[in-house]
């Protein structure tokens, strides 16, 4: 499981940076990898971003800076979780989406550190 994460993780970084522009070259990217059962959708600073996967997402072309994203899931099994995350310039960053205690959690593939949601 592991590997496949690990893969897949490599594929969309390869597949974001692969013929990227000097414009484009500021943006930063985002993926977000659920379990197999809990399918997920996401909303980025309110908006309901484009759905391809039901345990993935990706968030492309990203200004530095802070951004709040909202995990929703399908059909409410679970309470939607907020998070605020700090996005670098120029960057690709991977989360996984872990449940612990009752409550769902980002693991941060490059600082191995869960991110807490924020306080409701």
């Amino acid at each position: 499981m592991k590997y496949f994460i690990k893969v897949t993780l490599l594929f969309v970084l390869l597949l974001a940076t692969h013929g990227r522009s000097d414009a484009d070259a500021r943006y930063s990217y985002l993926y977000i990898q659920g379990d197999k059962v809990t399918p997920f959708y996401v909303k980025l600073n309110g908006v309901m971003q484009p759905r391809f996967g039901k345990n993935y997402c990706i968030i492309p072309k990203l200004l530095a800076g802070s951004v709040t994203i909202e995990i929703l899931f399908q059909q409410n099994q679970f309470p939607a979780e907020t998070f605020s995350l700090n996005i670098p310039e120029n960057s690709s960053q991977g989360f996984l989406l872990d449940r612990q205690d009752n409550t769902y959690l980002l693991y941060d593939l490059a600082t191995k550190q869960y991110i807490h949601p924020d306080k409701k």
